[in-house]
């Protein structure tokens, strides 16, 4: 997407987490509400993920696809990283200026036959085994270092399976690439 669009999203992120710790107003989500426009106006599978200035993981929410138009989602999405992810507490109005906004546009997601076939660093996995179910962002496993096996273990750990379930014929694979840009590289 154009940049500006990238641009506009991570200030609808911004701003959803600022009016809700000040109670200030979100210009740019009123102007898209009233006035809504492509490319804000599609529904795509997104995530936002916070983390703090040194790169600590702070909140990350996302809905693998598009339930409503990103103008809504990406405001949406950036509150419950904030304030509703179980596995940290909410954030703080003191935190807000070293909090760095990243966003995730997810592409389709396309069923795999074989583990293999699975790239590290340009796709991301949803994981499904009978109910159990998890999922990695096309980053995650750059970020960590870890290869394809080391990925898939940690995949099945997440979804509270044992290490080597990736190995079951019941397990299936769906990929997915994403655009991915944060407030320090747009």
């Amino acid at each position: 997407m154009e940049r500006q669009v990238l641009k506009t999203l991570l200030v609808l992120a911004r701003e959803a987490i600022t009016s809700t710790l000040t109670h200030a107003q979100e210009p740019v989500y009123e102007q898209l509400k009233h006035e809504p426009k492509i490319p804000y106006t599609h529904e795509l599978g997104a995530f936002v993920t916070l983390h703090t200035q040194q790169g600590v993981l702070r909140g990350c929410i996302g809905n693998l696809w598009g339930v409503s138009p990103l103008y809504q989602m990406i405001p949406d999405l950036a509150r419950q990283a904030a304030f509703a992810d179980p596995r940290f507490r909410p954030v703080q109005a003191e935190e807000l200026p070293s909090l760095v906004v990243e966003i995730s546009l997810l592409s389709k997601m396309q069923t795999l036959q074989d583990w293999h076939e699975i790239q590290i660093g340009r796709d991301g996995v949803l994981l499904t085994h009978n109910y159990h179910r998890s999922v990695f962002l096309p980053q995650v496993a750059t970020e960590q270092g870890w290869d394809l096996e080391t990925m898939l273990r940690q995949l099945c750990r997440k979804a509270g399976l044992p290490d080597l379930a990736y190995t079951d014929d019941q397990c299936r694979f769906e990929v997915f690439q994403a655009e991915v840009f944060d407030e320090t590289s747009v």
